[in-house]
């Protein structure tokens, strides 16, 4: 069985805007995932977080070019925002921000501890095992 991580927004926005700044171990990640080594899981808040800010620049068609290369991935799971996360929300204790809240619920849904972010808050709050770059 492959290994699943979650991705926030932080991770697209490099590969869809400062690309020429993408960390190592975000290079890394996206070797792993073409040779089906591991499975990332992109939330639709963070896709929606992506989309919010590259609208602003006018680079919305890479975005949708994307999000086809990731429906056909066999190694990319967008994840939706549904009934199941809100489930765990209501069994969450502590919280810090609304869209980080749902992804870390994401990351327990797909039953996974691994998030690439540099949000420490992650770690802190949530105790998932943080992948950052910074």
């Amino acid at each position: 069985m492959t290994e699943k991580a979650i991705i926030d927004a932080q991770v697209l926005f490099y590969f869809h805007y400062d690309y020429k700044k993408v960390p190592l171990i975000l290079q890394e990640l996206k070797k792993k995932v073409i040779d089906g080594e591991i499975t990332v899981i992109i939330p639709t808040i963070a896709i929606s977080e992506l989309v919010w800010k590259l609208r602003k620049t006018g680079k919305i068609e890479a975005v949708k070019k994307a999000i086809e290369r990731w429906e056909k991935s066999e190694n990319v799971i967008i994840a939706d925002f549904d009934i199941e996360i809100i489930k765990l929300m209501l069994n969450n204790i502590e919280s810090h921000e609304l869209h980080d809240e749902i992804i870390a619920m994401t990351c327990k849904k797909y039953n996974t501890s691994i998030i690439y972010s540099t949000d420490k808050k992650f770690e802190e709050i949530f105790k998932l095992k943080l992948r950052s770059w910074k």
